[in-house]
């Protein structure tokens, strides 16, 4: 039952650490940095549809980049972490920390998930993962852009999707030392973003999942990313 979190696994919204609505960025003129509302049908889906999207991309195809996008939306690649350490322990949680680069075209609103959990079935006798055993699990994220935060504990439930059932289940490429065989349910917390300026952008995450009685993880992670007209 190892669930997995994507908590690095980079993403934003248009709400301050305030709680206060913000424009699009492509509208803002004073240079803050913006995510979409959680409750738009940002370019053409719900946050819901967009994250299960994105898991449906990142679980089937491995994260293959060639397939990453859909229509001009960019889904966000999550980098390779490093453990650093931890027992996994709510007060010793697993510390993983990673770091991706990455160029987009002008014009390239992108979808990022902050961190995941999902459920799973197996080929090996064991019963499809109950979202009623990981009831208690708890997400919490402080995200910023360009070093203004956009998402952080005073606003980041907004961005929280529920459990959500895959329909039909993601297959994996092949089945995990563990003996899964696809994802069937994930719950998350991601965001949609508008284009970035013509630029090098920088967007870190510190986020923290907690699955009473399985497991606890921080994540430090960072995506470098450069708009290029080139």
């Amino acid at each position: 039952m190892t669930k997995r979190r994507r908590g690095t696994m980079s993403i934003l919204v248009a709400i301050f650490a305030a709680g206060l609505l913000t424009a699009p960025a492509g509208a803002a003129g004073d240079g803050a940095a913006r995510i979409a509302p959680p409750v738009s049908n940002a370019y053409g889906k719900t946050l819901a549809a967009w994250l299960s999207s994105y898991w449906q991309w990142n679980l089937s195809t491995a994260q293959d980049l060639n397939q990453s996008t859909v229509g001009n939306v960019q889904l966000m690649p999550l980098p390779a972490e490093d453990f650093l350490g931890g027992s996994g322990t709510p007060d010793d949680p697993y510390l993983l920390r990673g770091e991706l680069a990455i160029t987009l075209r002008p014009g390239t609103p992108f979808v990022l998930p902050l961190l995941t959990l999902y459920g799973e079935t197996y080929n090996n006798g064991a019963p499809d993962d109950d979202p009623a055993a990981f009831a208690g699990t708890t997400m919490s994220a402080t995200l910023t852009i360009d070093g203004q935060t956009v998402l952080s504990p005073a606003n980041d439930s907004a961005f929280t999707v529920p459990t959500t059932f895959f329909d039909p289940a993601v297959p994996y490429p092949e089945p995990t030392s563990y003996g899964s065989v696809a994802a069937i349910w994930f719950k998350a917390l991601g965001f949609v973003s508008p284009p970035l300026s013509v630029g090098v952008h920088v967007i870190h995450l510190d986020g923290d999942l907690d699955v009473p009685g399985f497991f606890s993880e921080t994540f430090d992670n960072t995506w470098i990313v450069t708009v290029s007209p080139h």
